[in-house]
C-alpha cells in the first residue's frame, strides 16, 4: 500500500503474519510503524485520517470484524473514513469468480450486505461498490467506505 501513498503520509501497518510484518519493516520500515497483532491486541494508535482494511474482514469472525469496526470508529478524526476491500459473494457473479473466491484462506467471505450489516453499528455513512475488474482473472471485490460525516 505504501507504493501508492505519498511519501509524507504517516503510515501504521498492522497484521497477524509475522513473515509479512517482517517484509514491511525491511521494505518500508523508514516509511512507517509496523506491528504483528491480531486485531483483538491492537493498541491504541491515536487518531487518523483513514483506516485501510485491505483484504482483512473475509478473514474475521462476526465478533472480530465488529471489534476492528468499533476500534477504527474510535481512532478515526473527525471527517475520517474507513476503507476496506474484501472478496464477495454476489448474485449473478461468474461461477469462476465464485470459486477463486472459496479458494481464498479467508473463511468468512460475506455478500456485501453482509459486510455493511457489521459496518453500521459504527458509522453512520457505509458506502460500497461491487467491482469485477480488480483482477485478470474473473472475481469479485467489494470496496466500503464507512464514516462519521
Amino acid at each position: 500500500m505504501l507504493d501508492c501513498l505519498p511519501q509524507d503520509v504517516e503510515y501504521v501497518g498492522c497484521d497477524v503474519s509475522p513473515r509479512y510484518i517482517n517484509h514491511a519493516v525491511r521494505t518500508y520500515g523508514h516509511r512507517g510503524e509496523f506491528i504483528c497483532k491480531g486485531v483483538r491486541e491492537l493498541p491504541e494508535f491515536g487518531k487518523f485520517d483513514i483506516v485501510l482494511a485491505t483484504a482483512v474482514l473475509h478473514h474475521l469472525n462476526d465478533q472480530e470484524a465488529d471489534l476492528l469496526f468499533k476500534t477504527s470508529a474510535r481512532q478515526l478524526k473527525p471527517g475520517g473514513y474507513l476503507v476496506t476491500l474484501d472478496n464477495a459473494y454476489v448474485n449473478g457473479q461468474s461461477r469462476i469468480a465464485r470459486w477463486l473466491i472459496s479458494l481464498d484462506r479467508g473463511i468468512h467471505t460475506r455478500t456485501p450486505g453482509g459486510y455493511q450489516d457489521l459496518a453500521r453499528p459504527y458509522f453512520s455513512m457505509v458506502e460500497g461498490a461491487i467491482r469485477h475488474d480488480l483482477l485478470r482473472v474473473p472475481y469479485t471485490h467489494f470496496i466500503m467506505q464507512c464514516s462519521n460525516l
